[in-house]
């Protein structure tokens, strides 16, 4: 099993502007998502892939629409799209994204079952919680998830194996504070646990 992890190297991935995402929901905003990757590649090489967060109201109806959205991002940043409805699932979305060179934005959500395929020439994780469990004080860890970050590790492992590159985020809903869980995740990855 492949275990080497390096964190060494920052890389800066950043989350796509509501305004193109949940306000015009990928139309008529050409000049923004432009203006976006210009703004993210002043990062250089440790800029990491860019992240279109689609609102949980953004079914397979807009396939269409998401696709030319991605048709029309300019070259060389690397891109992954994370989708919400459940309306995705058993979709041509992950050939579609393939086909681009875009991942699919695993996720663990409460509201979405996991998907595990990856779909461009790197992995994009996010550890997600429920905000209501853990709406403010993210000081410190207040939930044990060893057995979801094991599942994690076994399937960023798989795809370490393929040669690919693997990006994991958390926000502190998954366990209330990420630093820690990124932490506990990387120990699991390691295998001190």
């Amino acid at each position: 099993m492949a275990t080497r992890v390096k964190v060494s190297a920052f890389a800066g991935g950043a989350l796509n502007s509501q305004e193109i995402t949940h306000e015009k929901t990928l139309v008529g905003c050409a000049r923004e998502a432009e203006a976006f990757v210009s703004t993210m590649s002043d990062l250089g090489d440790r800029m990491g892939p860019l992240l279109l967060q689609l609102p949980s109201s953004f079914t397979v109806e807009g396939m269409g629409v998401l696709e030319d959205f991605l048709n029309a991002l300019p070259e060389g940043a690397r891109y992954a799209v994370e989708v919400r409805h459940r309306s995705w699932l058993g979709s041509d979305l992950p050939e579609m994204l393939r086909e681009r060179g875009v991942a699919l934005a695993l996720i663990d959500y409460p509201r979405m079952p996991r998907m595990e395929e990856a779909t461009a020439g790197f992995s994009y994780v996010r550890l997600l919680g429920n905000r209501r469990e853990f709406p403010s004080g993210h000081t410190h860890l207040k939930k044990e998830r060893d057995e979801d970050l094991r599942w994690w590790s076994d399937l960023t492992g798989r795809f370490l194996e393929e040669g690919k590159t693997v990006f994991v985020y958390a926000n502190n809903h998954y366990q209330n504070h990420s630093p820690s869980t990124l932490e506990r995740f990387l120990k699991i990855r390691r295998g001190r646990t």
